[in-house]
């Protein structure tokens, strides 16, 4: 008997556990008013004065832009996507990443030499986008209207 009360007990910790995972699931699904508030963030953010050249042992590609967020949301963490091209004007190559920190709203922030990943040969022009970015949940320790 004492066998059956045992797992009597395991399969409802089970179902709580679960329980719990699908509603922890349905509260972090973003609302409309988040999705707008992400897509106007996007839309706002420009990149310009991009500019690259190599640098570890000649090996990395390194990226000079200045990132302008004209929005009224602070966002950070954005995601950048060079492409590569050689002198036929056919994409040769990308190279990703995500650039960490805040872009506070209304203003523009210089980003030097940052290592966007392995150079690939024969590049002559480097096309570069934000693709990605995160708002801000919170700005110097309180919540963002």
């Amino acid at each position: 008997m004492a066998l059956v009360k045992h797992k009597a007990f395991g399969s409802r910790a089970v179902t709580l556990l679960l329980g719990v995972a699908v509603v922890g699931t349905a509260l972090s699904a973003p609302t409309s008013k988040q999705l707008d508030q992400q897509a106007q963030a996007m839309a706002a953010l420009q990149m310009t004065d991009v500019s690259w050249h190599k640098g570890g042992w000649n090996e990395m590609t390194m990226l000079d832009a200045t990132v302008k967020n004209s929005g009224k949301h602070d966002v950070k963490d954005i995601r950048v996507v060079c492409g590569h091209l050689p002198g036929n004007d056919t994409p040769a190559a990308g190279n990703a990443a995500t650039i960490y920190g805040p872009f506070v709203a209304g203003k523009s922030k210089s980003i030097r030499n940052f290592d966007m990943g392995p150079f690939r040969e024969h590049t002559e022009a480097t096309n570069c986008s934000i693709v990605g970015a995160t708002l801000a949940t919170r700005r110097w320790g309180r919540t963002v209207r």
